[in-house]
């Protein structure tokens, strides 16, 4: 799949779950399924047939009916596939992307990909195509959206204060509406309407949390786990933002001296020198070439930061980052773009829903003193970098959040074949993560995929034949 489609993964909020109790509906209500056609596409990709349709979930959102928007690529034009694999986008808030050409990008990833499976994408309810579309005005996403202004008056607060107002307008049953346990009965009912018994769910990201909840909840509707890039439900999620940006500058340098030689200076000194920079005065580019983007981006010290973090999801693309600092350096900020680009992106992505954003994350949070501390720790440990994000936890909204928390084991999984992928090169979610959960669990199996960075089952030949193969073996168990 192209990059566009790991930008939606861009907004991973990589995170803690210590689970709290709710008692949530356990029996999906009557739901149908209406056939369609697919969205026009300038080109058909493959020969591949590709079935699209939308599920109703027989529940509503606002006093409007819960309809989620799927596509099936199938594996065989002759025939549907008893056990299909099911993509659980990440994010969380993520949507799979099935507009023209998000669907046209899945039909070329299908040919590379050789899954032996029909693959149903769907989006999750509040994102893409799904109706209806909650939406925040204005939208934020924080804390993955940049503050205004390096010189706004406590910018993070201003942010979190807009999040707010934007979830009271939903009220207390609709951030319920959007949250995990719906999101459970909504992969639940749409298996049942398509009149699936057992699928294969396959989590990127945040998405393997969703996954593993769902297996845990409804075990005999699972066949296989396929689990890229695991977020473990024990991290701290704004304890893990200080590390990960961290780390994406330490793989700079990797690079630098791999090279032999940088022409300026080291990269982190350069980002300290850049970061010094924008703190005394934000630097502006113009996003030009970019559709449905603002033509203005304003760099300050912590959007140079998360355009470190974005840029380091494909491993590939650290000498190029690398390069573009340098000149950035020599006063070319103008190369500093494509990196601006890809968080503009993000903050305006159609597919992303600050709603399901929230109401995921603040079900699966863990709060008190440990989490300040923490979060201290971590600062303490980026030292370059926390003046610049140190406010960063007053963009949250969940520590005042007004439902009880989502209540699960994380630990408790069914016994069924697991594939654990992650890349070596991961930064967001260090595949040392994956390793120590496919250790503990004797049906998992360890798929590191060498010198590949986050979501590799996304874009990685390599990650993609590994799953190929493990449904192959799969199959003719079957």
């Amino acid at each position: 799949m192209n990059r566009s489609l790991v930008v939606f993964v861009a907004a991973l909020a990589i995170g803690t779950i210590l689970i709290v109790s709710i008692l949530w509906p356990t029996v999906a209500r009557a739901q149908s399924i209406e056939w369609d056609a697919c969205p026009t596409r300038l080109a058909t990709p493959s020969a591949a047939q590709t079935d699209c349709g939308w599920l109703d979930t027989g529940e509503r959102l606002q006093g409007q009916p819960v309809r989620l928007r799927f596509a099936i690529l199938r594996a065989r034009p002759d025939r549907k596939d008893a056990y299909p694999v099911v993509y659980v986008p990440g994010g969380p808030g993520e949507s799979a992307g099935l507009d023209a050409p998000a669907l046209t990008r899945w039909q070329r990833w299908q040919q590379q990909a050789g899954w032996p499976r029909d693959i149903v994408l769907f989006d999750p309810r509040g994102t893409g195509e799904s109706q209806p579309r909650p939406r925040c005005a204005p939208d934020t996403s924080l804390p993955w959206r940049a503050p205004a202004s390096a010189g706004s008056d406590n910018a993070f607060a201003r942010e979190a204060l807009i999040t707010r107002q934007c979830l009271a307008r939903l009220g207390k049953s609709g951030m319920q509406a959007l949250g995990p346990a719906a999101q459970l009965r909504d992969i639940a009912a749409l298996l049942a309407g398509l009149g699936v018994t057992r699928a294969s769910l396959w989590g990127v990201s945040y998405g393997t949390r969703i996954a593993r909840l769902f297996a845990r909840r409804y075990p005999a509707q699972v066949d296989t786990l396929v689990l890229d890039s695991i977020v473990p439900f024990d991290q701290n999620e704004l304890a893990a933002l200080p590390l990960q940006i961290d780390s994406a500058i330490t793989q700079l340098d990797r690079t630098c001296r791999a090279a032999g030689a940088c022409p300026m200076a080291n990269p982190r000194a350069a980002v300290g020198a850049l970061l010094k920079r924008f703190d005394a005065q934000p630097a502006v580019v113009a996003l030009v070439g970019y559709d449905n983007l603002p033509l203005l981006f304003e760099i300050t010290p912590y959007r140079l930061l998360l355009m470190l973090l974005f840029a380091a999801y494909d491993s590939d693309q650290t000498t190029d980052t690398r390069i573009r600092l340098e000149r950035a350096l020599r006063g070319q900020t103008a190369a500093l773009m494509p990196l601006a680009a890809r968080v503009a992106a993000q903050a305006s992505s159609r597919g992303h829903s600050t709603p399901v954003f929230w109401a995921t994350r603040c079900a699966l949070y863990v709060d008190g003193p440990e989490a300040a501390r923490a979060w201290q720790k971590a600062l303490s440990q980026a030292p370059m970098i926390a003046p610049y994000i140190e406010q960063a936890p007053q963009a949250s909204v969940c520590e005042d959040w007004p439902l009880p928390r989502y209540q699960a084991d994380p630990r408790a999984l069914p016994d069924r074949p697991i594939l654990v992928v992650a890349g070596t090169d991961d930064v967001l979610t260090p595949a040392r993560a994956s390793q120590a959960f496919a250790r503990a669990r004797p049906s998992a199996r360890w798929a590191p995929i060498a010198g590949a960075g986050h979501a590799p089952t996304l874009s990685q030949p390599q990650a993609q034949g590994v799953v190929a193969e493990f449904l192959r073996e799969r199959s003719r168990q079957d």
